[in-house]
């Protein structure tokens, strides 16, 4: 993320009984730092305000902190305002690589769920092939090119 206009999150998370929470402000943020687009948590587990996009690239990791399991679920929480717009014609991917090992999943956000809060999970296993333990994760519209937004994230 070269450009000042991106957003780098602080890549802090906290150990829960289940594994680990990664909050918004932990995130690296595609135009994150352009108010135009992005409302930034101010604490460390308030959520990610999208206004609008039509590049959505929000990306994260847990490095060399990582239990020896065999797979962890990743989980977005993504919540749609009445006002929302764009996510029609726009899913999102939810994509994970950890150790040589990709996992992707298309979400649409709009199916069935009267612009609720939306939880959409993928699990991910170590591949064999590679030693290593950063566990990458992000969500990404970046194909369509439509605008979109008025949401809330939480992972």
């Amino acid at each position: 993320m070269a450009s000042k206009n991106h957003y780098q999150g602080n890549h802090t998370f906290c150990k829960t009984e289940k594994g680990y929470m990664v909050y918004p402000k932990a995130l690296n943020i595609v135009w994150g730092n352009d108010k135009r687009f992005w409302k930034l948590p101010k604490y460390e587990n308030d959520s990610a305000e999208l206004i609008q996009v039509n590049w959505l690239e929000v990306t994260g990791y847990l490095d060399n902190i990582v239990e020896k399991k065999t797979s962890y679920d990743i989980e977005f929480t993504v919540s749609l305002t009445t006002d929302a717009f764009g996510w029609n014609a726009s899913p999102v991917y939810i994509m994970a690589k950890w150790g040589g090992n990709t996992q992707w999943r298309k979400v649409n956000l709009t199916t069935g769920n009267d612009k609720k809060m939306i939880q959409k999970t993928i699990t991910i296993t170590k591949g064999k092939e590679n030693a290593d333990d950063k566990l990458c994760f992000g969500l990404y519209e970046v194909w369509n090119k439509k605008w979109k937004g008025v949401s809330k994230f939480i992972v």
